[in-house]
Parts: C-alpha cells; sequence; structure tokens
C-alpha cells in the first residue's frame, strides 16, 4: 500500500487537512458516511507532528515533540545526534577538556603546586630524566611524601609547608619508589616563620641539590659527579639511575669510598657529608641558612 503523504511531495497539508474536515477522503471522494471524521483528522495531525519533528531533528533541534517522544519503560535507543548529548541549564555541565580539573590537581608539569603553609620551595628540574620529588614530613611517613610533584626536564613545581613543620624533600627512584639512600632537601620552619634550609648527602646521592633563599644565599651543588665514582661506591637502580653511596655512619667500606668520593668533588661546606659536619668551623658548615628569615626558597635537582 503507498504512503500519500510520502510519496507526493507536491500535497499541500493545510488544504489536505481542510479537505478532511470538509468531507473529502485522500483521494478526493465524500467521506460523509465516515462514523469518525475527527477521529480521523486528529491522525493526520498526529502524522504532520512526526513529521516536523523529524524534520527539526536533521535541522540540529533536538527537542522531541509530543509526538515523537520515546515512550516510557521503552529501551534506550542510539543517539546520533551529539547535539541532544549538550547539557541543559538544569543539569551540571561537564566539560570536554581532557585538562584535570581543579577539584582534581594534577602534580605534574609546569608551575604545578603540592602541599600548604606560608613557606614554599620552588623545584626546577635540571636533569636529564623526569623526575618525581616528594615531602617529607618529620613523624610521617619515609616512604609516602605528604605532598609530591612529578616535573619533566626543565619544568618547576613548587612545594609548601606549614609554618611549625619540618621534614625534608627527595627525588623517587626510577620505578617511582621513594629510598632511603637518595639525597635530601632538609628544611624546618618555627612557629613564626623563621627557617634552617639544609642539604644532606650523608645518606647517599642520587641527585644534586642547590638551594637558595630570595636574599642571595645559596648552599648546595649543581655537579655532576656520579660518571665518576669508583664502582665500589655507586649502585644503579632498575633504570640505570645511578646513587652514590653516602658516608652514614662510616661503617662499611662501600660508605667509606662514597663518602672520601664526595668529599673529594664537593668539599665540606655546601652540604651534610657526615652526621657532624654543623660542627666545622665558618666556610665548612653547612648550616649556612640557619634561621633565614626567607620563606621562599628555590631549588634545582639535576643528575648525581
Amino acid at each position: 500500500m503507498n504512503d500519500p503523504i510520502s510519496n507526493d511531495t507536491n500535497i499541500n497539508s493545510s488544504d489536505l487537512l481542510n479537505d478532511l474536515l470538509s468531507g473529502k477522503g485522500l483521494d478526493g471522494t465524500s467521506t460523509e458516511g465516515s462514523e469518525d471524521k475527527a477521529k480521523l483528522a486528529q491522525v493526520f495531525e498526529d502524522l504532520l507532528k512526526i513529521l516536523e519533528a523529524e524534520k527539526d531533528s536533521s535541522s540540529g533541534n533536538a527537542t522531541p515533540s509530543p509526538a515523537s517522544a520515546e515512550p516510557a519503560g521503552s529501551s534506550p535507543s542510539i543517539d546520533s545526534n551529539p547535539v541532544s548529548k549538550i547539557p541543559t541549564s538544569s543539569q551540571p555541565s561537564q566539560s570536554v577538556n581532557s585538562s584535570p580539573s581543579a577539584s582534581t590537581p594534577d602534580h605534574s608539569g609546569e608551575g604545578v603546586t603540592a602541599g600548604s603553609g606560608p613557606n614554599s620551595t620552588t623545584i626546577k628540574n635540571t636533569s636529564s630524566h623526569e623526575e618525581k620529588i616528594g615531602q617529607f614530613l618529620n613523624g610521617g611517613s619515609t616512604t609516602q611524601p605528604d605532598a609530591e610533584i612529578t616535573l619533566k626536564p626543565g619544568e618547576t613545581g613548587t612545594l609548601k609547608y606549614q609554618n611549625g613543620q619540618g621534614g625534608f624533600d627527595a627525588e623517587a627512584d626510577s620505578s617511582g619508589k621513594y629510598q632511603s639512600t637518595a639525597s635530601r632537601l632538609e628544611f624546618y620552619a618555627d612557629d613564626k616563620g623563621v627557617n634552617n634550609d639544609d642539604v644532606s648527602y650523608i645518606d647517599g646521592r642520587n641527585a644534586s641539590i642547590k638551594v637558595s633563599d630570595d636574599q642571595g644565599k645559596q648552599l648546595g651543588d649543581d655537579k655532576s659527579i656520579a660518571g665518576n665514582a669508583p664502582s665500589d661506591a655507586i649502585t644503579h637502580d632498575s633504570g640505570g639511575r645511578a646513587t652514590v653511596t653516602g658516608w652514614y655512619d662510616g661503617s662499611t667500606d662501600a660508605m667509606k669510598a662514597g663518602g672520601a668520593f664526595m668529599q673529594s668533588q664537593l668539599g665540606t661546606g655546601n652540604a651534610y657529608l657526615h652526621p657532624d659536619d654543623d660542627r666545622n668551623g665558618a666556610g665548612s658548615n653547612p648550616m649556612t641558612l640557619a634561621q633565614d628569615p626567607s620563606q621562599k626558597y628555590t631549588a634545582e635537582f639535576g643528575d648525581a
């Protein structure tokens, strides 16, 4: 059976409806004998609504008309029109931007910040590899940081801490784990924000660290010395990154060799190599930044 509405594109819908209401059928014959002309006219109006809805959908209007609305309880259909997925003002907006939202901070990349407080250390990755740097607070875990940033070579990020807090910043190994033999940027701020920063290679050196306050003072170094270390004073992680063995308490030959090598390369005035180096005199004491009024520091973490 042919559908006169879909096959005859020259039919005027308004004229056709008038014909129905005046007693003429679709083929021009009389409908006087019909028991329900009004019902026939209503069916025609419903069909027109369906056609109008299809026309609106194809032109980008996703609002369904009553005649084309999906019945309650029906199976959801696949909507090929992406416009219909745009949230209305009564729905929460969902961004299609792939970057993290403000409620999900990203701890990697340029200018990222982790931790909180008025004291800060802004760190630049000057190494040849990506660095994951964790901030560990006194009394907490030494393997799970309280705050963390990830930096590609050349990127910077900031770690913050409160007055009355102390701890250290350290770089993870190639597998992302923090080892007890890592270099440490140690810090402590008293209740008034007076800081005490130092660099320590006592436990080992997996990175060079140089730190400066905002008044021209600095500690540590930016040298890469691991390539010249004796074989008995160096280890490598799963990714090939080097760690020079620290002196610690000098109880093994490796500790003695590592401590002696670092002292020959770095001296004793810019970083802790032995636990009692803060007893050294002026020029050889690694506590140059003790009782420092600065609350903002910059640092560089480079290759060991």
